[in-house]
């Protein structure tokens, strides 16, 4: 396991230092950089979140719950993990796309992101609470929304308006179906010593059902972090990121002031959009400014900067 060993050594050598220079407190340290260790791990402060992707092939190894033990052992070893730091999960392939293991929530931990403070919840079996690879577009969001009207749909946890108010944002409206993510959303802003006013609104609603209702607001800059497939109670139709992404990129446009913005991703790795700039709107995809330095898989997301003329 010595290659594994330089491997993580290297990577934490480099990475450490470009975060303390950016102030990055939580960051991906390896992702499958050597295929014979199919794993990804992700540093949120003082814990580490370990995932095996599961490889047939190498679970069918005799020895392989001994190997398995031996990895997580190492990657404790050089990133200094304690026991009860470490969250273990597990990625598989089904019919159907990529599943996790299903874990039980545990207790949410507070994470630092530059100048910010996060809820996340390291033992949850999807999403923790916060995306790591969005981190530089966040960035960019807070440095544009001076005096901005601004709309966050599909919000999850509430991170780009953080961002979006922190940067001086004059009214944020945040829109999600889960009121356990508004709820997140809501107390992260409490963390940050950050109003919840008129001017900062929640709203638990269908993302498409809150764009083709609205008529009285316009937005300078709306933020879509598109899920690739979603259904539930409080969806009144099935969204596909594929079939769907061109009615949503039209509705989103609608609500743009002139020359407005929106940015628009999804972390679908194959995803192609089915629209072209014209007379209404222009298209820029801008994903390899949004990727950072901790992400080596340039395919984790893509974003398009999509302005009204």
């Amino acid at each position: 396991m010595e290659d594994l060993r330089n491997r993580l050594l290297k990577m934490k050598k480099h990475l450490g230092k470009w975060a303390r220079r950016n102030s990055v407190y939580c960051y991906r340290v390896y992702e499958k950089d050597l295929p014979a260790y199919p794993f990804i791990a992700d540093l949120y402060e003082d814990h580490l979140i370990l995932t095996e992707i599961v490889n047939s092939s190498i679970r069918q190894r005799k020895d392989f719950s001994h190997w398995k033990s031996q990895v997580i052992e190492l990657f404790c070893e050089v990133f200094e993990i304690a026991e009860d730091h470490l969250h273990l999960k597990e990625r598989f392939k089904r019919s159907g796309g990529v599943q996790y293991e299903k874990l039980d929530s545990g207790k949410p931990i507070q994470v630092r992101e530059d100048i910010f403070r996060f809820q996340v919840f390291p033992d949850d079996w999807v999403d923790v609470g916060l995306f790591l690879d969005h981190r530089p577009l966040r960035k960019k969001v807070k440095n544009i929304s001076q005096n901005r009207n601004v709309l966050n749909l599909f919000c999850y946890t509430g991170s780009f308006s953080i961002y979006a108010a922190s940067g001086g944002a004059a009214k944020i409206t945040s829109v999600d179906t889960s009121a356990r993510y508004l709820e997140i959303a809501k107390e992260n802003f409490r963390l940050n010593d950050l109003q919840i006013s008129d001017q900062v609104t929640f709203l638990r609603e269908d993302a498409r059902e809150y764009l083709d209702r609205e008529d009285s607001e316009t937005y300078d800059i709306i933020i879509c972090d598109a899920p690739v497939f979603s259904k539930g109670k409080k969806l009144q139709r099935d969204f596909d990121i594929t079939r769907d992404h061109p009615d949503l990129i039209i509705a989103c446009v609608r609500l743009l002031t002139k020359g407005g913005c929106l940015f628009f991703s999804t972390n679908m790795r194959k995803f192609k959009i089915q629209l072209q700039s014209n007379e209404a709107y222009r298209i820029k995809e801008i994903t390899a400014s949004t990727i950072p330095e901790d992400f080596r898989n340039s395919k984790i997301h893509v974003c398009y900067e999509i302005r009204k003329n």
